[in-house]
């Protein structure tokens, strides 16, 4: 049934409850062009100036763009009134305030991001310029910044001439189960000339596979794994690069190297769960679409593109393959192949490929790039010749190999995260995953260097063979790689736990989340980045996406993912286990991973304040929400559907997957409640919202007693009722009574698994129980956070036990590399740190460290947070001392916070040593029961108060 009728059958109710809203909505106040009100100059500067949470993108194809910016001010409580924005079409435009796309006007607004473009239609890959200037709350108005761009990409089909080209591969003729089939890379080339000075030159390419460009001997961009992973069958991205600067007058070449990638490798476990077709999901060979676009300084263009004319061959790149790695033969490669005048007599025409149906996209993601190099510690030869390089944490990547030796040599490197006893490395849990990159000497007595192009590992520990004379810490340099997420946050604690050797608890416990998350948002938010799976699993997104905003900017990376889920959700309603969807066993789905399709725009959604997001998915959300009735069928209980995981790798009581498909259901509910309201659905708020109680109402009568106790009595299932809302008001203190009774009787352990342990210690803390928050935080016998870290860890850990120095590994399934445990992040920010968004994209900030005062034992004494909002760096740091309590808050210009100061009085408050009537940049204060509530504007402040 469709959501619009369903709603005729529900009455209106109020939207009181969510205090959420987009300002996106609301109409501005559009000003005389030319009004400057005063000729005094702002104290605020601007910065971080981006278009689609991009610095000078190239390669756009919303008529619509984003900006935003960042402003900052040595003044307190300053504010923006207004801003103007400028197009133009060419920079000397620019330079004259002309701006001859949009001229904005000045604008009454304080908004600094989703501020929309609203100037003529933008023109099929045009280069745009734009400034901005802000006025402040006296009216006074800053220069204007310097000038940033973008690139508009290709919008018609007509701008592409390329036409897709490969070569043909060695057909396959073994066993499926038993043979891998990796053919060699395809690489492709033309020549053309430059006969006149160049003004600008682009590449956009793409590929049905992954490819890597080369222009006159050089590599085209930083990124790699381009042109990403998508459904195939429905869109295919391409990148867009400046090459202006790698051409050169008279003769140039121009050429692509292919590898099978997602499209056509090994994707998965399909090969461990022997399915019909083990590879090639989309396609069996990769083929290649690239265009360079020349626009000379005469006003005349010129196109080099991919076509039958194109020469094609195979070289030293033997195999490659995302997870069997990659076999180089350095004797078979031909220098300067991507050089003018270089010999292709003996290469063959170019096959022509069928043009795919897929709809041809500009890339909406952040790129893969290498983000450190990363030096052995430690050398060991376990075995003779076979050497055991510790790179010193558990990381995605690839190595660069830096050897001599004679013609012929043989270098095979292999993978792992831990070792074994005898000091050799573990490659068990990678299964079916062989992971094993070969280099082949061409032996010039010179020293050689190589680096994989179209693989990469999750991996510690390198093991070498194959030398023929010992190794050193040069031969192998790590290259870790991710995409592109900027750092955002930062958690530091004084008297942290040590357990020698410089390993503290928290400060160790907060980096393995780091690398974890790096190490798995890799073109998509994978489970693992080592063994046969790397998909993008939606049950540990949804769980861990709040989390991740806060250890960094995800906005790109999740723009991209979510069209992903979009295009993998099934044609009757659920999004599916992971996205992409390349392949699917009979349960394609499951409750609370299907959900990632509700929870993870909402997530967004309020760290970035994107609707735009919201209103993309809008249609996807609400068939699922249909589906979801449906399968209810009138009892608002949604049944469980597909595999149902449950509560993964749970300790202890299981909690029932019907129980867990209800709580998710109205979970589901709520958010669709406050989405709507924030894009304007009045209608579909309302709808949402009764849903959403009739739902709570359900599962208090299915599955909860009188006295508030569930029928699923374990800490999961007690933790998400609370956390999520969902426990009628009348019984909410019985059910956190419940949790606390079960957390003591199991020796004050958890006993969750990857649904619950996101909501424990937010349930506890917002219900008076921080201190048994920060006892189970901080714990480090089994099952704990802590446990990893005293056994060495250097990442999250897929389960609770999968590893320790006594009892070794656990046998089973096992990730070395697995973020969704990591989920305490959100609370080690949000309450530990005390920093949250009140509305989305922190324009109101919510302060409110959870501390407990009255425990003096307490082993946390002081906290910094770190946090870099979309609005601008939030910062908080509290700590006892003595008999009293010390908070310094800074908060980004533009924007208010609610401070709240625990377990004081208003009259002891004093800021800067001061009262708090007498502080400039303090808007309220009063009392709330046994807390003080500050409102300030933007600034940094510190607050005292005795104990």
């Amino acid at each position: 049934m469709h959501i619009m009728t369903k709603m005729k059958m529900v009455g209106l109710l109020s939207l009181a409850l969510f205090s959420c809203h987009s300002n996106s909505t609301s109409p501005v106040n559009k000003l005389s062009n030319t009004v400057q009100s005063t000729s005094t100059q702002s104290v605020m500067s601007i910065s971080n100036l981006r278009t689609e949470y991009k610095s000078n993108p190239l390669g756009l194809d919303t008529q619509t763009p984003r900006f935003s910016w960042v402003l900052t001010a040595d003044e307190r409580a300053q504010m923006q009134s207004a801003y103007q924005i400028l197009v133009a079409t060419s920079q000397a435009n620019l330079d004259s305030n002309n701006g001859n796309a949009w001229d904005s006007g000045k604008v009454k607004s304080d908004e600094t991001n989703q501020v929309v473009y609203a100037g003529s239609t933008l023109a099929s890959q045009e280069l745009y310029f734009w400034k901005v200037r802000v006025w402040d709350k006296a009216n006074r108005v800053t220069e204007y910044t310097d000038a940033q761009t973008w690139k508009m990409g290709k919008l018609k089909f007509v701008d592409w001439k390329a036409e897709w080209i490969g070569h043909k591969v060695p057909y396959f003729k073994g066993d499926k189960y038993k043979d891998l089939h990796l053919p060699p890379s395809p690489f492709l080339r033309t020549e053309f000339i430059v006969n006149k000075p160049i003004k600008r030159a682009y590449i956009s390419a793409t590929a049905l596979g992954l490819y890597e460009m080369r222009l006159n001997g050089e590599r085209v961009g930083n990124d790699y794994f381009t042109p990403g992973w998508t459904d195939y069958n429905k869109r295919i991205y391409y990148q867009t690069y400046d090459v202006t600067h790698m051409l050169k007058q008279g003769d140039n070449a121009i050429g692509g190297i292919l590898a099978d990638g997602w499209y056509a490798g090994y994707i998965g476990y399909g090969l461990l769960v022997r399915l019909d077709k083990v590879r090639g999901y989309y396609g069996e060979t990769p083929a290649l679409l690239a265009q360079l676009d020349i626009e000379y300084e005469d006003g005349s263009t010129a196109t080099i593109a991919t076509d039958e004319t194109w020469k094609a061959s195979t070289g030293p790149i033997l195999e490659a393959d995302i997870l069997m790695g990659e076999t180089f033969d350095a004797r078979k490669e031909f220098p300067a192949w991507d050089t003018a005048k270089f010999d292709d007599s003996k290469w063959t025409k170019a096959t022509w490929k069928t043009r795919p149906g897929a709809k041809i996209e500009a890339y909406p993601g952040t790129p893969v790039e290498v983000q450190e190099e990363i030096t052995p510690l430690a050398i060991t030869e376990p075995s003779k010749g076979k050497y055991t390089f510790d790179l010193g944490k558990n990381f995605a990547g690839v190595v660069r190999l830096k050897v001599k030796g004679n013609k012929g040599d043989k270098i095979v490197m292999r993978f792992g995260e831990l070792l074994n006893d005898d000091g050799t490395v573990m490659t068990e849990n990678l299964r079916k995953a062989r992971a094993t990159n070969t280099y082949i000497l061409k032996g010039t007595g010179e020293y050689e260097e190589w680096t994989p192009k179209f693989t990469y590992q999750g991996f510690q520990f390198v093991e070498a063979s194959g030398f023929s004379e010992a190794p050193d810490v040069n031969t192998i340099t790590g290259l870790r790689m991710n995409s592109t997420t900027p750092e955002a946050g930062n958690i530091i604690v004084e008297q942290d736990i040590d357990f020698g050797a410089e390993t503290k608890l928290v400060e160790q416990l907060f980096k393995n989340i780091q690398t974890t998350q790096y190490a798995n948002f890799f073109e998509v938010p994978t489970d693992c980045p080592q063994r046969d799976e790397r998909l993008g699993w939606t049950g540990d997104a949804q769980i861990y996406a709040r989390s991740a905003s806060y250890v960094a900017d995800v906005a790109s990376f999740f723009t991209k993912w979510n069209v992903d889920l979009d295009d993998s959700q099934r044609y009757y309603g659920p999004y599916p286990n992971f996205a992409p969807f390349p392949y699917s066993r009979k349960d394609d789905h499951s409750s609370a991973w299907m959900d990632a399709g509700v929870i993870v725009p909402y997530e967004m959604y309020k760290a970035y304040g994107d609707t735009r997001m919201l209103e993309k998915a809008w249609h996807g959300m609400s068939h699922f929400m249909d589906y979801q009735a449906d399968i209810a069928d009138g009892t608002y209980l949604a049944p469980p559907s597909g595999k149902n995981w449950g509560d993964w790798l749970a300790i202890g009581s299981t909690t029932s997957t019907d129980f867990i498909s209800a709580v998710y259901y109205g979970y589901d509910a709520q958010l669709m409640a406050e989405m709507a309201a924030a894009l304007g659905k009045q209608e579909a708020a309302a709808y949402y919202s009764e849903l959403f109680i009739k739902i709570r109402d359900a599962i208090q009568a299915e599955y909860m007693d009188d006295s508030g106790k569930l029928r699923d009595h374990n800490q999961t299932a007690y933790a998400m009722m609370i956390d999520m809302g969902l426990y009628p008001p009348a019984h909410l203190k019985s059910g956190v009574d419940y949790l606390v009774e079960l957390v003591k009787a199991n020796d004050n352990k958890l006993a969750t698994g990857f649904l619950g342990v996101k909501h424990l210690l937010p349930a506890l803390t917002h219900n008076g129980h921080q201190e048994l928050a920060y006892t189970l935080f901080t714990r480090t016998e089994y099952p704990s956070w802590g446990f990893s870290v005293v056994n060495g860890a250097t990442s999250i850990w897929e389960r609770w036990n999968s590893y320790s120095k006594k009892e070794g590994f656990n046998a089973s399934m096992n990730s070395f590399s697995h973020y969704a445990f990591g989920s305490v992040v959100q609370w080690m920010f949000a309450q530990m740190g005390g920093i949250e968004p009140i509305t989305p994209g922190y324009k109101t900030i919510s302060i409110k460290p959870y501390i407990d005062l009255r425990n003096n034992a307490q082993t946390l004494n002081g906290v910094h947070a770190h946090y870099n909002s979309i609005r601008g760096e939030i910062k908080t740091y509290w700590k006892r001392e003595a008999k009293q309590l010390i908070l310094n808050v800074t908060i980004p210009v533009n924007t208010t916070a609610h401070v709240t100061i625990p377990d004081a009085s208003l009259a002891k408050v004093t800021e800067g040593g001061r009262s708090l009537t007498k502080v400039k940049g303090i808007l309220s204060s009063n009392q709330l029961g046994n807390n003080v509530m500050v409102i300030v504007g933007s600034g940094s402040y510190e607050f005292r108060v005795s104990l």
